[in-house]
């Protein structure tokens, strides 16, 4: 279930890290690309983004399919470019642990990855 625990202001453009990853990031989806969670209703004026996997789009049309959900290439370029949008409302999801991190769910268990993932705070002191 999504909780909102502050205000957005839709002028800014904001960095959100996701865990866990589970199997296929379905809470992630769910969550950040369909409107299940409510995320439209409780923060009006942003628009999300959920980083995915970069392979996935080299795919034809699939790509575009995933792309009109918000879904954006798991590269620093894309994440720079939904970052650095004017006007703000923007808000990037990274499921922070990856692909790799999604190997090891289980049930009960909460393995976060973050040894050699730290990019993203990278990406989000570049971009304020």
């Amino acid at each position: 279930q999504l909780v909102k625990t502050a205000e957005l202001d839709p002028r800014q453009n904001y960095l959100v890290g996701f865990h866990p990853h589970g199997v296929l990031a379905a809470g992630a989806f769910i969550n950040f690309c369909t409107s299940a969670s409510g995320f439209s209703t409780l923060f009006p004026g942003i628009t999300p983004h959920l980083m995915m996997l970069s392979l996935w789009f080299r795919v034809p049309f699939f790509r575009d399919y995933v792309m009109s959900g918000g879904l954006v290439s798991s590269d620093k370029e894309s994440a720079s470019y939904v970052l650095q949008r004017p006007g703000g409302g923007n808000m990037l999801a990274i499921i922070v642990g990856g692909a790799q991190e999604a190997l090891d769910a289980r049930p009960g268990s909460y393995t976060l990855l973050l040894k050699n993932r730290k990019g993203f705070v990278r990406l989000a002191i570049e971009h304020g």
